[in-house]
């Protein structure tokens, strides 16, 4: 049932929808607790609205929540990672299969892993778009890069996810109408570009991200 990824397609493969259930975080908890999460993550979204007030920009804001969500993620701090996650969160894979950490980390897959060999993603730079995060980081034999989609009341509804894949981001911008093309035309804005990993990794094919 999970995604693939494979090293370099022509065309990104589609979105798979992958819900992270209580269940699937493999946390038994009762219904109490859930309850007590559900209440947690309502007062999350009373700090993002306090965080209006005081006049946080949106884009300082959705990059705290993804900031806090690696935090919860390598503490393997699951009440947390429920709380910023929507339940039926969309992810999207391109990379190879063996570096699927983000699924094997939200299904619980990796919970036998050791501190030692549990991978950790470690953002080395971070940058908002509006309601779009990119955060990119490196590992010994990787590089990755993560666009997460974070909705108004500060939940994290999708991530995109790449690894050894070199990653720009553009803004799809309106032209103005001209006599040749009455109905206007568009054309994209670069806003991002991956860096390119040290020492070379052997496959690193582009994609491009339009926003």
């Amino acid at each position: 049932m999970g995604p693939t990824g494979a090293p370099a397609p022509s065309h990104p493969p589609p979105p798979v929808r992958r819900p992270p259930s209580r269940e699937s975080f493999r946390v038994g908890a009762s219904q109490e607790g859930e309850r007590e999460a559900e209440g947690e993550g309502s007062d999350t979204g009373a700090r993002h609205e306090l965080a209006n007030a005081k006049g946080e920009s949106v884009e300082d804001r959705n990059k705290w929540a993804v900031l806090t969500l690696y935090e919860a993620l390598n503490a393997r701090d699951v009440e947390r990672v429920q709380q910023l996650l929507a339940p039926d969160i969309e992810w999207w894979f391109h990379g190879p299969p063996e570096h699927q950490h983000m699924m094997r980390m939200l299904t619980g897959a990796d919970e036998e892993e050791t501190a030692a060999t549990a991978f950790r993603f470690q953002p080395d730079r971070v940058a908002a778009f509006g309601f779009t995060v990119v955060a990119e980081g490196s590992a010994p034999d990787a590089a990755w890069v993560h666009a997460w989609t974070v909705a108004p009341d500060g939940i994290i509804t999708q991530v995109r996810e790449y690894f050894n894949t070199s990653l720009t981001i553009t803004r799809v911008a309106a032209s103005s109408a001209s006599s040749k093309d009455p109905a206007g035309s568009t054309h994209c804005l670069p806003l991002w570009q991956s860096r390119r990993p040290d020492p070379p990794v052997k496959s690193f094919p582009g994609l491009v991200l339009a926003i």
